[in-house]
């Protein structure tokens, strides 16, 4: 199944996002390269405006087979456990276009 992960950062955590963004990109590494049962299939970071490229928080589509699956790929995100993020969706996905 697919599904979405939208997550606003926390106020003020711009210097802890880049502290941890390696250690973030890393764990989603092998998930983006399909070498875990979570796939991830699209992945960045919100950003503020055209001009702007602020981050203001994270969404990635994620192939899934269970909810309790993407809920475990979440909590285990460096930038989860490190408090990166205020507000956090976890939507399961009808996707109707596209492939």
């Amino acid at each position: 199944m697919l599904y979405l992960r939208i997550c606003f950062d926390a106020d003020g955590i711009g210097d802890l996002r880049n502290e941890l963004r390696q250690t973030h990109r890393a764990y989603l590494k092998p998930f983006a390269e399909g070498k875990e049962s979570v796939r991830v299939v699209q992945a960045g970071p919100m950003c503020i405006s055209d001009s702007d490229d602020t981050n203001l928080g994270s969404f990635l589509i994620v192939e899934a087979p269970s909810f309790a699956d993407l809920q475990r790929f979440h909590d285990n995100d460096p930038f989860t456990i490190g408090g990166v993020f205020g507000e956090v969706r976890l939507l399961r996905w009808d996707r109707h276009i596209g492939n």
